[in-house]
């Protein structure tokens, strides 16, 4: 009785999942790994092949759903940060589960800083903008202030 019960419950939420869009799923199940790990919703360090154990502890959600969930977690440039500072992983109930090594430390350190580097010109362009605003409105203050003669 109990299995048909979350066969339904899987069915019923998998339907609703369907009717979503990917990045709506995607939310949906980060949202709901958050609640049930903490150790996600902490950003640290998440054992290799930690996307087996939620493959397996969410199979309402079908694999590939999980997979790009978890690949948008640790792509998240807290998580990034967490990783590149080094220590320890941790599985999904919060237990040591192996270290960070050097290369992963490196690699993570490196994407975030191409993460950066990739919003400097951004914030660059947009101050550049506000200075460009700044002086035709000045330059525009002055003629309309000028008396006419």
């Amino acid at each position: 009785m109990m299995t048909d019960q979350n066969s339904a419950l899987a069915q019923a939420l998998q339907s609703a999942i369907g009717e979503k869009s990917a990045r709506q799923q995607q939310i949906m199940i980060i949202e709901l790994l958050y609640q049930r790990y903490p150790v996600m919703k902490q950003f640290k360090p998440l054992m290799i092949g930690v996307h087996k154990e939620l493959e397996k502890a969410l199979p309402q959600f079908g694999a590939n759903h999980v997979h790009r969930s978890i690949a948008a977690h640790c792509r998240k440039v807290r998580y990034l940060k967490s990783v590149a500072r080094g220590g320890k992983r941790f599985d999904l109930n919060g237990k040591p589960a192996g270290d960070v090594t050097a290369e992963e430390k490196a690699a993570a350190a490196k994407f975030v800083q191409n993460i950066e580097d990739r919003k400097k010109p951004q914030t660059a362009a947009t101050a550049e903008e506000v200075a460009v605003e700044q002086l035709v409105l000045s330059a525009t203050s002055e003629v309309i202030a000028e008396p006419a003669k």
